[in-house]
């Protein structure tokens, strides 16, 4: 199920989370289903992983002063979602996106963005009380046809890419407007680790 989420490790730095953010393919159930048509699912994927995987472990990391972690917290969860719904927007056709949105909003596709979650939790060390069910033999075929199709694999190049050219290029000016707004120099503020 690792295919799912695209890591298999927990970033160990505030940079490595910025740098890797786009390699999970992940969102909130609820919010991955479009408010309206113009709502992309890969931009609510792309958004929640952010604030998943770099906003709450360094909110929650004990290095920042309460106004940061309130300045933080304050800030606009749809950050960037201008942004990265044009980059997906001109690396997908519509018949594409179409198809995209039909997928993870299906039964399956929510099933697999629950599980991602779930991973996403436990990555940022969180206990789950009652782990999600393994997908069965069905679902898993269902998933494994729509990652192995040509739209699936393009879809997950595009989405683990990093650099020049990838979403999380778009998405680091808006991340590093808003650090600058609330004062948080992510140099000087790295997770408190496991001891």
């Amino acid at each position: 199920m690792l295919f799912t989420t695209g890591c298999d490790k927990t970033p160990e730095t505030a940079d490595d989370t910025t740098s890797n953010a786009s390699d999970v393919a992940v969102a909130d159930t609820s919010a991955a289903q479009p408010a309206s048509q113009d709502d992309l699912v890969m931009t609510t994927i792309t958004l929640d992983t952010v604030n998943s995987l770099l906003f709450a472990p360094i909110i929650t990391s004990g290095a920042l002063s309460a106004e940061q972690v309130s300045c933080l917290e304050s800030r606009d969860k749809d950050l960037g979602k201008a942004e990265v719904d044009s980059f997906y927007k001109s690396q997908f056709t519509d018949a594409e996106l179409k198809e995209l949105d039909k997928f993870y909003t299906s039964d399956v596709g929510e099933k697999l963005i629950a599980f991602g979650n779930e991973q996403l939790r436990v990555m940022n060390g969180e206990e789950v009380a009652t782990p999600m069910a393994d997908p069965t033999p069905e679902e898993m075929t269902e998933i494994q046809t729509f990652m192995e199709s040509p739209l699936g694999v393009k879809y997950m190049k595009i989405n683990n890419a990093e650099g020049a050219g990838s979403a999380m290029e778009v998405l680091n000016v808006p991340i590093e407007a808003e650090f600058e707004r609330c004062n948080v120099d992510l140099d000087d503020t790295q997770p408190e680790q496991p001891t």
